[in-house]
């Protein structure tokens, strides 16, 4: 169609009242591609599977803590104290144990990626940091010592304790994604 007869065609419809058609220019832009969000951070299963596999392992070093000391205390007390994050030794042993053991926990949870070395550092701080504040809860709940003069450990102090471990191996998966998350957004921001 001529330039003339468009021009026409566009005044007629102006006085009519109807509005001329809309130009459309065919698209050459391509679909935006999803935004990389980075690796996938490990299910609640796979987190529990980590925790659970640090719980089994204080089994062995338990039993070599109750060898060391010459068996001052039955094989129990040594267990539970096993996760106590009393000094910094061990506070170093939980999460190195956390590293340890990540490499079974993604085969056996099924992960699709290994955890970083900073990423499993960081849920074995964030269990670290339940266990600390639980233990203080269970320690006075035992009365503030747990042990009497005669290197009796108190019956109160070992269900404390022991629940303490059960909470604290808990807790650490399921606060670890939301502080990770909280992380990442303030990160995003910047």
């Amino acid at each position: 169609m001529p330039r003339a007869q468009k021009k026409r065609a566009a005044r007629a419809a102006a006085a009519s009242g109807a509005s001329p058609a809309p130009r459309t220019a065919p698209s050459r832009a391509t679909p935006a591609e999803p935004a990389d969000t980075g690796p996938q951070p490990w299910s609640l299963r796979g987190l529990l599977v980590l925790a659970g596999l640090v719980a089994v392992l204080q089994f062995p070093l338990a039993l070599l803590d109750l060898a060391r000391n010459g068996g001052g205390h039955n094989y129990g007390v040594y267990l539970i104290a096993s996760l106590a994050p009393i000094s910094l030794p061990q506070q170093v042993e939980i999460i190195v144990a956390f590293i340890i053991v990540m490499p079974v926990a993604r085969r056996l949870a099924g992960e699709e990626r290994s955890m970083g070395l900073l990423e499993t550092a960081g849920l074995g701080a964030v269990t670290l940091i339940a266990l600390t504040v639980l233990w203080q809860f269970a320690l006075i709940a035992a009365g503030g010592n747990p042990v009497d003069r005669k290197g009796n450990v108190a019956p109160v102090a070992l269900v404390a304790g022991a629940f303490a471990d059960v909470v604290g191996l808990v807790a650490g998966p399921l606060l670890y994604p939301r502080i990770q998350g909280w992380f990442q957004a303030r990160r995003g921001r910047r």
